[in-house]
């Protein structure tokens, strides 16, 4: 089948049915690609991030907000601090007795 056959057949546009098929030959695929990771604001203080959780578990996001901003000069809002521990898949519970 050419390809604007199959681009008919397939209800897609003739150039991404060519695509497709460059796609194929060049990588064996047509499979989605992986975007590449997004680089976060938060990323260069990633290490310091996590060394005062270890030191300080019951730490609060607003806590956090303002040690980037003393330490770094970083203004993070607790919802910058949020998504970047969870786009790392990172979290943790804290005690109720200590709240």
């Amino acid at each position: 089948m050419s390809c604007r056959g199959a681009a008919a057949h397939f209800d897609v546009s003739p150039s991404s049915a060519i695509r497709f098929v460059q796609r194929h030959e060049e990588e064996g695929t047509v499979a989605v690609r992986q975007p590449p990771p997004r680089k976060r604001r938060l990323d260069p203080y990633g290490d310091d991030i996590l060394r005062w959780i270890q030191e300080t578990p019951d730490m609060t996001l607003e806590e956090l907000s303002e040690r980037l901003g003393e330490l770094h000069g970083v203004r993070a809002p607790t919802s910058t601090i949020d998504d970047w521990f969870r786009a790392k898949k990172i979290s943790w519970k804290k005690n109720r007795a200590r709240q």
